[in-house]
């Protein structure tokens, strides 16, 4: 990590921070591509951080590394033309406004331009994250020069709901490095029993329809094996449920929970399935089906939000309706694991041609080139 009181300098034409002021483990793949993406553009990279960050992942192997507390003590330590912030945080708004008083360019990476409105099934606790991440939004939106928004979906619920506070919005994919590259000779169909719920247990990802379809299956008899993967602590709710229990029991649903998992457990969780579950019932954009493309494991998707943009049909995954019938989503499952081989390889060659940081570089070149450096925000 470089210590603050030396100015970090090169010779590069353009020199690029990439900020997250805001600690979120299912930021790590991302953050690291939008660095080697930069680097591969042979600009000069810096990461300005959340100190949480440093202890989960090696972010100086890319580039070198200051915390958010470090370089509030010490901005002149750093030496940037542009800075990217990658999620939504208190302290957003305010340390872009001392960037942009500092003649820094800055733009904004907004992954959920969605409406409280739409979430207001989650749990209270939730429902308030997402209102105090709106709102931190919004402040750092009147102080960005530029947006980004991960989808076409998300586009048009950001122009419905947010272009009054900034109009220079351009749309732009979640990135991923290739962090299953070693692994490409594994990503043969053997090995890959599960059919995986990956992320955190929210009723925008229908958990509770992932573990009703898992049950459906056991009891009609199917071989399919199950696993969870999420941070979100079940206890609670393996409590109250003892048929999902006594499953995970026997060995029939593999079950981590309650803990962060490293990218990869992740990436390893991913590779040993043949499907990953986004049948969501409300999503702008999924690191999960992000991550299931990059280790080859095609998805399940609900056919609403992004999920039509990415997934192709018999190619990449399948689509059905939110909340379908459990007797279709198993039919559709064994259809893949039936015909696993096509869906492995259109899964990865998905992944290269759309999510790896790579196949971005003209794009966000564009990005740089049409986002002036005195633009200010439609306020």
């Amino acid at each position: 990590m470089h210590e603050p009181g030396r100015r970090l300098s090169t010779g590069a034409t353009k020199r690029i921070a990439v900020v997250s002021l805001h600690f979120s483990p299912g930021h790590v793949s991302h953050l690291m591509a939008y660095g080697k993406l930069l680097a591969s553009m042979e600009l000069a990279v810096c990461y300005l951080l959340d100190r949480k960050y440093l202890d989960f992942a090696d972010f100086s192997s890319i580039a070198p590394t200051v915390s958010a507390a470090a370089y509030r003590a010490d901005p002149d330590g750093m030496e940037f033309d542009t800075a990217i912030f990658y999620n939504a945080a208190m302290a957003n708004a305010g340390v872009a406004r001392q960037m942009r008083a500092r003649g820094i360019t800055v733009l904004y990476v907004f992954h959920e331009p969605v409406p409280v409105s739409m979430r207001l099934k989650e749990g209270w606790q939730e429902i308030l994250k997402l209102i105090a991440a709106r709102f931190c939004s919004i402040a750092m939106l009147r102080e960005c020069s530029a947006v980004l928004v991960p989808s076409g979906y998300a586009r048009a619920l950001y122009e419905h709901h947010f272009a009054r506070y900034n109009s220079n919005v351009h749309t732009f994919p979640l990135l991923f490095e290739d962090e299953y590259n070693n692994g490409e000779s594994d990503l043969k169909p053997r090995g890959r029993p599960y059919f995986s719920f990956l992320g955190l247990a929210l009723k925008a990802h229908d958990f509770e329809g992932f573990c009703a379809f898992a049950k459906y299956a056991i009891r009609t008899g199917s071989s399919i094996q199950f696993a969870i993967a999420t941070r979100s602590d079940m206890s609670a709710i393996l409590a109250r449920d003892p048929e999902l229990a006594r499953y995970a029991a026997q060995g029939r649903i593999l079950i981590q929970h309650g803990k962060m998992l490293s990218n990869e457990e992740m990436n390893s969780f991913c590779a040993r399935s043949f499907c990953v579950w986004n049948i969501y019932t409300c999503s702008t954009q999924s690191g999960a089906l992000v991550r299931a493309f990059m280790t080859g494991t095609p998805v399940m998707a609900a056919r609403m939000g992004s999920f039509p943009e990415f997934v192709e049909p018999g190619m990449n995954g399948e689509l059905v309706e939110c909340r379908c019938r459990l007797q279709t989503a198993l039919q559709t499952a064994e259809k893949i694991r039936a015909n696993l081989p096509v869906y492995v390889a259109g899964a990865r060659a998905t992944f290269r041609k759309t999510f790896l940081y790579s196949a971005n570089r003209g794009r966000l070149a564009e990005i740089f080139a049409e986002t002036r450096e005195d633009r200010l925000p439609c306020v």
